[in-house]
């Protein structure tokens, strides 16, 4: 019978975490890729700018001209495309991977998923149906990580 001395499991789980981490992250880049690539299909028209109602409006605590189209009143439907992206917070405990979409430009990247609000419309899943067809691939890039072992 064979017997390990001075096995540090310590260290092994520690690679093993990192490694499954990258190879989880990898995956996350699939679905992104996925989610940019059926958003796409989906989102159509140019971009639109609004031009507010009255002439004077208020912007932190001053009066400033309305019709010089602040960035809040603009609306570019393929910007929505270029926010969606895989964070993953160095030393987190938690070991999240998270794919995101949508920042303070491209607020409405939940209604553009769930079709929330009778005037935006019925929904456009890109995240759902991306996460839907990744398990396979990302089962493979786990079990296997392309033949990439980092830290072994």
């Amino acid at each position: 019978m064979a017997r390990m001395i001075n096995w540090n499991t310590a260290d092994f789980q520690e690679q093993c975490g990192k490694v499954g981490m990258d190879r989880l992250e990898e995956g996350a880049k699939l679905i992104a890729v996925d989610a940019k690539n059926i958003l796409r299909g989906k989102i159509k028209g140019p971009a639109v700018t609004r031009k507010p109602g009255r002439k004077k409006m208020i912007v932190n605590g001053k009066l400033v001209d309305a019709t010089s189209s602040p960035i809040w009143m603009e609306r570019d439907p393929g910007a929505l495309i270029d926010t969606i992206r895989v964070v993953r917070k160095e030393g987190d405990p938690g070991r999240n991977v998270w794919i995101m979409a949508g920042n303070f430009k491209t607020w409405w990247a939940l209604q553009t998923e769930y079709g929330r609000g009778g005037w935006k419309g019925r929904a456009k899943s890109f995240l759902r149906p991306a996460m839907a067809n990744a398990p396979a691939r990302i089962k493979g890039i786990l079990e296997g990580g392309h033949g990439e072992t980092k830290g072994y």
